[in-house]
């Protein structure tokens, strides 16, 4: 055949009478997002915890997250959140904590809040009988009122016996909380009725000097938040709630004047001051409690509300970052303290799970239908043709009322496809896949991975860099996983990758260790021969994520890409955990038939370079050259009610070989197909493709014409 001439655009047209019709479908917009949004963040907080915290012991710390992380798996439904609880549970075989204070220390006690839910899931006697011996010890021992001498022991051990007292059904663990409880308060005097808040213990109690007296925000936040799951325990028509509801509204009076502008309380919770940073932890007791409080009709919602709202986009903006970490946790402790924003602990992720559990319970819980796409994955080139099949799944998502009967998966603007699995196949580069499970309603409900599809032995990238700190090596960059990283201390220091062949670069991505925290001062530099280098970025990373970040700059040729670093605002490290490279187009292969795709892929693709107009035609509208019948691009509908339509198939460029271009079309219109009449339709001089099907309406009285798609890519 005859050569091609390159050219950026290519063309094909096709010719159409007046056909049938297509009726556009529109997708309703939700208008839950609210209720989304605090699922997103709690889901988000809870993964990055079970995939970096240790399962661990039974210990106190331990036990609290478990009662928030059970609370999401009864607000959610999420099963991953009951598996975690039960194997931990197991593992642990289902005794008290190891805390060294033995039956008489509440830390101890503090595991069987989930250990009693999931009894009351699945009532094996197993799951209650080391907690039920050790609080059955405490009932028989009049000399049990007197251990809780420090407030903390409220939370962990106040629920416990309440939820055991509704599982068996036996009062005598009410009336023990309410004597320890008692005896806290009264006996030890740690209850400050003028104030309305409470001291840690008796040490707190007689302290004097500077910022005295000395009221702890988490300790506070263990007392209020208690008062709150007891009650949720308690019947309506105990006596004993009295007690509890009125604590519950003394302490929300004292805490609300107290609240930073930011939504956090601090850790001292009378002198902000003396540690300014913000407090997860406190915070996200007190938020649930309020809430709760709010829920049950026990605090005014006009009064509350607002705190609650402060204090819930304080902790998902500024404590919790986009990877799901939750900071400005204090440390253990017992008293007031500095901490920072990569503190984090336990507690905090629990009290944070109460928090939203309890929002949303006041929203009216979570929406019908939660849609997940699965994790971030990364998949390798095996074969070489720059792109590899992915299967997308949905099955994982959450239908809570209703049905959701369609799965529709898109690349941005352009539709992927209906169905769960789904295989696509995608190019080389991280793609950002949004899966759209519409419901039955009409309600449209989103979630978003990141898939990446990285080179194979084919097409593979290397890497060399200055030096590293030991085991942060150069190919950690290149291994798909966020958590490895090339680190290397000082100013100019470099590391670089050389591409199998030379290729256009308009674009690199690139995920900063602990990159939420800190910024990176870096140049990018780029070489066809790995000698001259042209600096085509020279900047900062925004600080305020740990993926990838992509930095764009004019297109250019190159073989060769050089981070040069220049440390952080913290330090003078350099780290990166992974690098994208994504070609825009590959510039010295052969292109026999000069149509922009090159001869290795025309071959793995077809068996031959050099492609007939006929196959280059089915290509450009996106029909495998074997299709026995291609749907038209254009056709023409008729409806009796709405008129005449045409109806446009806008594919997509999406694919091998079709790596940093665009389908475009264009509607021309001609009254006698004379070569010199055709002319854009109003409106339809330019779209890009979507792979969607879009209705293009006619005036009604149109006269007889022509038509036809102008297709190319660019």
């Amino acid at each position: 055949m005859k050569p091609r001439r390159a050219a950026a655009r290519l063309r094909s047209s096709l010719g159409l009478l007046l056909g049938l019709g297509f009726a556009a479908v529109a997708v309703a917009e939700t208008t839950l997002e609210r209720r989304i949004a605090i699922e997103e963040a709690m889901r988000r907080a809870n993964a990055y915890y079970q995939a970096n915290f240790a399962l661990g012991s039974a210990v106190w710390n331990r036990g609290a997250y478990h009662g928030g992380n059970l609370r999401l798996w009864e607000t959610l439904g999420t099963p991953q959140d009951l598996a975690y609880a039960l194997t931990w549970s197991q593992a642990n075989a289902w005794t008290v904590g190891p805390e060294a204070g033995g039956g008489a220390d509440a830390d101890s006690q503090a595991c069987g809040q989930p250990y009693l839910d999931l009894y009351v899931l699945d009532p094996q006697p197993v799951r209650k009988a080391s907690i039920k011996a050790r609080l059955d010890l405490l009932v028989a021992d009049p000399a049990a009122d007197n251990d809780w001498w420090w407030i903390d022991a409220f939370y962990m051990a106040g629920p416990t016996f309440a939820r055991l007292a509704r599982v068996e059904n036996n009062p005598a663990y009410f009336t023990q909380l309410e004597q320890m409880y008692a005896y806290m308060k009264s006996t030890h005097g740690l209850f400050d009725s003028a104030r309305g808040l409470w001291y840690r213990d008796n040490t707190a109690k007689n302290r004097t000097g500077a910022n005295t007296p000395q009221f702890w925000g988490r300790g506070n936040g263990w007392v209020i938040a208690a008062c709150a799951r007891v009650l949720e325990q308690l019947p309506p028509t105990d006596p004993r709630r009295a007690e509890f509801v009125t604590m519950l509204q003394a302490m929300a009076a004292a805490l609300r004047p107290l609240q930073g502008a930011d939504g956090f309380w601090r850790s001292n919770l009378l002198f902000p001051g003396q540690y300014p940073n913000p407090e997860t932890s406190a915070t996200a007791f007190f938020t649930y409690a309020l809430a709760y409080g709010i829920n049950e009709g026990l605090l005014d919602s006009a009064t509350y509300t607002p705190v609650v709202e402060r204090a819930w986009s304080g902790m998902t903006t500024l404590a919790l970052n986009s990877a799901g970490r939750l900071g400005y946790v204090q440390a253990i402790g017992a008293a007031p303290a500095a901490n920072t924003a990569d503190g984090q602990q336990d507690y905090g992720y629990g009290a944070f799970l109460l928090a939203g559990c309890e929002i949303l319970r006041g929203l009216g819980g979570p929406a019908p239908v939660t849609a997940i796409a699965g994790p971030d994955r990364t998949a390798t080139d095996a074969d070489g043709d720059y792109a590899e099949t992915i299967r997308l799944d949905a099955s994982a998502s959450l239908v809570r009322d209703g049905s959701a009967p369609r799965a529709d998966w898109w690349l941005g603007p352009v539709f992927l496809g209906s169905g769960s699995p789904l295989d696509v196949p995608l190019p080389l580069g991280t793609h950002a896949i949004t899966l759209a499970l519409t419901h039955a309603d009409g309600s449209r409900y989103t979630d978003t991975l990141a898939m990446r599809v990285q080179p194979g032995p084919a097409t593979a990238v290397t890497v060399t860099a200055i030096g590293h700190q030991s085991p942060n090596t150069p190919a950690n960059t290149l291994d798909g996983d966020l958590a490895t990283r090339w680190s290397q201390e000082g100013p100019g220091q470099w590391i670089q990758w050389q591409l199998p062949l030379t290729a256009t670069l308009d674009r690199i991505g690139i995920a900063f260790y602990a990159g939420d925290t800190r910024r990176s001062f870096f140049a990018l530099q780029l070489s066809t021969d790995g000698v001259a280098w042209e600096t085509v970025f020279n900047g900062q990373s925004v600080g305020t994520t740990t993926g990838l970040e992509t930095f764009t700059f004019p297109a250019r040729p190159a073989r060769y890409v050089r981070y040069l670093g220049n440390g952080n605002s913290a330090s003078a490290w350099n780290s990166l955990t992974e690098v994208d490279l994504s070609v825009a187009r590959l510039l010295d292969q052969a292109d026999t038939d000069a149509n922009g795709l090159p001869d290795p892929w025309e071959i793995h693709h077809y068996g031959a370079s050099g492609q007939s107009p006929s196959l280059l035609t089915d290509y450009l509208i996106g029909q495998p050259p074997d299709s026995p019948a291609p749907e038209p691009v254009l056709s023409l509908d008729h409806d009796p009610v709405t008129g005449p339509s045409l109806r446009l198939r806008a594919d997509a460029a999406l694919g091998p070989g079709y790596v940093g271009k665009s389908r475009r079309y264009r509607i021309l219109t001609s009254p006698d197909l004379s070569p010199d009449s055709w002319q854009p339709m109003p409106g339809q001089d330019t779209r890009t493709g979507d792979n969607l099907v879009h209705a293009l309406e006619l005036p009604p009285a149109a006269p007889a014409a022509f038509y036809r798609a102008e297709i190319w890519l660019e």
